[in-house]
């Protein structure tokens, strides 16, 4: 049977952890708990990151956020 396709697209990450935090990651549920945990504690609601990264996508802002990261403020 295939596996169901995301509701979002899955990116891969490396996370570092110790063998042991990676086996109570496995028990507690793997990624799927780990992205239910993310999405119930986030602290912003899931519209404000939709549109952050509608945002960052988009090529003009990405080179405005360039030039920000650059920015010192006194």
């Amino acid at each position: 049977m295939p596996r169901p396709k995301p509701p979002e697209p899955l990116l891969g990450r490396q996370v570092r952890m110790s063998d042991r935090h990676w086996m109570i990651l496995q028990q507690l549920g793997g990624a799927e708990w780990l992205r239910t945990i993310l999405d119930k504690k986030a602290p912003m609601p899931k519209k404000y990151y939709d549109n952050e990264l509608a945002r960052i996508s988009n090529p003009a802002d990405a080179v405005f956020l360039q030039q920000r990261k650059g920015e010192i403020n006194d």
